[in-house]
């Protein structure tokens, strides 16, 4: 009789629930994600999806994913727990990701580090902030110009975790001006701008440069480079 109810249950619950895992979270989690070098190296695609498989749930990797990052080369598939683990036809773990409070992840060993994250489809690696050094102008995306920004290559007076930003006042309106920016960083795919009084305003990578992530409200913005 326990024979048969163990067989009952192993055929009515779901395999989700079977290994401890919510539904909801695999269809939330399945689907495109890039995993990309933390040094600014192309990275590639995985499709994370919700069979069951020995050890976790199914993956397929992209065409160009065992070119660009061989290591990946024997993953088989991808277990939620304790974080995302990629791991191979063995069950053994090739890459191990802990999750962030953005909800993306990151692997810091092998060197250099690797990160998983929902992105565009045009994103196909990290922003480097060697590549924002300069001047940009913050526009409407009508062309009206709001402000014109110069992201310094040097940390602000005390910090050493973030680069200056020096703000062109004149002719920058006062929706940015009262934002007292001093600082910003790198942040996955965002670059952030941090003011003196815990303000801050991200933009998200695009083809032609960044655009003000959707999460900030109010009027949309770009940042494109400043004509020399």
């Amino acid at each position: 009789m326990l024979r048969l109810a163990l067989l009952v249950l192993a055929l009515t619950v779901p395999p989700a629930f079977a290994q401890g895992i919510d539904p909801a979270i695999l269809r939330a989690m399945q689907g495109s994600w890039l995993i990309a070098p933390q040094d600014g190296r192309p990275g590639c695609r995985v499709t994370l999806r919700t069979e069951v498989i020995p050890g976790g749930y199914a993956l397929a990797l992209g065409p160009d994913c065992t070119q660009r990052l061989p290591r990946l080369a024997d993953v088989a598939g991808w277990n939620p727990v304790d974080g995302l683990k990629l791991i191979d036809a063995r069950r053994r773990n090739v890459m191990e990701f802990r999750e962030r409070e953005d909800g993306q992840y990151d692997a810091p060993e092998p060197s250099p580090g690797y990160a998983l994250l929902r992105a565009p489809d045009h994103v196909t690696r990290l922003p480097m902030a060697p590549e924002a050094f300069g001047t940009w102008l913050m526009k409407r995306p009508d062309g009206e110009v709001v402000c014109r920004v110069q992201l310094l290559d040097r940390p602000p007076p005390g910090g050493q975790e973030s680069y200056a930003v020096r703000v062109v006042a004149q002719g920058c309106q006062s929706a940015v001006t009262r934002l007292k920016l001093v600082s910003w960083r790198m942040e996955m795919l965002k670059l952030v701008l941090y003011g003196l009084d815990g303000n801050s305003l991200s933009f998200v990578q695009t083809p032609t440069g960044f655009a003000k992530t959707a999460a900030e409200g109010g009027r949309p913005l770009i940042l494109e480079r400043a004509p020399r």
